[in-house]
């Protein structure tokens, strides 16, 4: 098959793999950065910047790792994508989740002195 096409499937398997984890965390996530950040500005700011990341960092992978590898056989191409796209997932809801866990209080336990 063609080349062109193959690299558009991978690309569209990463788009639809961030889109769900978007559609996932979206709600969460507003709920949250309404809640740390100072006013709606930063939250609007923020929950852009979480889903750009989240598109940019598998389609990235996606690519790099298109550079390393060849295989004549389709299946073998798909897992590698979907290897690819679920590390870059991984990369930027932890970066994400790096970042917003420093604003989660924990509260103390009853009877435990802080």
């Amino acid at each position: 098959m063609n080349a062109a096409f193959f690299l558009l499937a991978e690309l569209l398997v990463g788009i639809a793999a961030s889109l769900a984890a978007m559609h996932v965390i979206s709600r969460p996530l507003v709920q949250v950065l309404c809640r740390v950040c100072p006013d709606e500005q930063a939250a609007v700011f923020w929950q852009s910047y979480t889903k750009v990341m989240l598109l940019i960092a598998p389609q990235l992978l996606i690519l790099v790792v298109g550079l390393f590898a060849h295989f004549s056989d389709p299946l073998d191409s798909l897992r590698l994508t979907l290897i690819a796209t679920l590390s870059g997932l991984l990369v930027g809801l932890s970066a994400v989740g790096k970042r917003l866990g420093r604003f989660v209080v924990i509260p103390p336990m009853p009877g435990r002195r802080p």
